[in-house]
C-alpha cells in the first residue's frame, strides 16, 4: 500500500504542467516587450526632449545594469526565501516605470522610470525561471525553452512597437504599455498562487522526510 502511494506521488510530482509553462512564457514575453520599448523610443526621445547620445547611453546603461546585475542578488535571496508574490510586484514596478516614461518631462525622470523597469525585470526573471522549473516535471529542457521563447519574442517586438505605436503617438504612446504590464500582473497573480501552493507542498514533504529519518527511540533502546 505504501509503495503504491509513493509511486502515485512520484508520478504527480513529475508531471509537466503546460498551462503554467505557457502562462509564464507569455508573461516573459510581456516583460521583455516592456524592456524593448525603451531602445525603440530613443529616436523619439532625442527629438521630443533633445537628449544627447551620452544621455541615451546612460539610459541604456542604467536599464541593462539594473535588469542584469540585480538578478543574481534576487536569485540568491529567493533561493533561501522563495517569494511567489515577488512576480506580480516586479511587474507592478515595471508598470510604474512605463507610466513615468510616457509622462517624463526631462532626462532625470526618464532615468528614474528606467530604473523601475529594470528593477521589475530583475525581480521577474529569477522567480519566473523557478516557476518554469517547478512546472517542468521530467521535461526541464522543454520547459526552459518555452520560457526562453517568450522572452526572445518580447525582445523581437521592438521594431513592431516602434512602427505601430511610438511613431504615430510619440512618447505618450508608451502609456499603452501600462496595460501590457497590468495584464502581466493579472497573469502573475494566478502564477503566484500556484507557486505558493507548491512551496507549501514541498515544505510539508520535507517535514515528513525529516520525521521518517529520525530514529525510533524504542528501537534504539532495544
Amino acid at each position: 500500500m505504501e509503495n503504491t502511494t509513493t509511486k502515485s506521488n512520484t508520478v504527480k510530482n513529475n508531471q509537466t504542467i503546460y498551462s503554467i509553462l505557457f502562462i509564464i512564457g507569455i508573461c516573459h514575453l510581456l516583460n521583455d516587450s516592456l524592456q524593448a520599448v525603451i531602445p525603440a523610443m530613443f529616436p523619439i526621445l532625442e527629438k521630443s526632449l533633445g537628449l544627447t547620445f551620452t544621455q541615451l547611453g546612460l539610459i541604456t546603461f542604467t536599464l541593462n545594469m539594473v535588469a542584469s546585475v540585480m538578478q543574481p542578488l534576487v536569485g540568491m535571496y529567493t533561493d533561501k526565501r522563495p517569494m511567489p508574490y515577488a512576480l506580480p510586484i516586479g511587474l507592478t514596478s515595471s508598470m510604474i516605470g512605463m507610466l513615468g516614461l510616457a509622462l517624463a518631462p526631462n532626462f532625470w525622470t526618464i532615468l528614474l522610470s528606467v530604473l523601475f523597469i529594470g528593477l521589475g525585470s530583475a525581480i521577474f526573471h529569477p522567480e519566473g525561471s523557478r516557476v518554469a522549473y517547478l512546472a517542468a516535471g521530467t521535461r526541464r529542457g522543454l520547459a526552459q525553452s518555452i520560457y526562453q521563447v517568450g522572452g526572445n519574442s518580447g525582445q523581437a517586438l521592438a521594431p513592431v512597437i516602434t512602427a505601430l505605436v511610438l511613431v504615430p503617438l510619440g512618447q505618450f504612446g508608451a502609456i499603452w504599455f501600462t496595460l501590457i504590464a497590468g495584464l502581466a500582473v493579472f497573469f502573475l497573480m494566478y502564477i503566484a498562487k500556484w507557486y505558493a501552493g507548491q512551496m507549501k507542498v514541498f515544505a510539508s514533504n520535507s517535514k515528513k522526510n525529516l520525521t521518517e529519518r529520525k530514529p525510533n527511540k524504542n528501537v534504539s533502546k532495544a
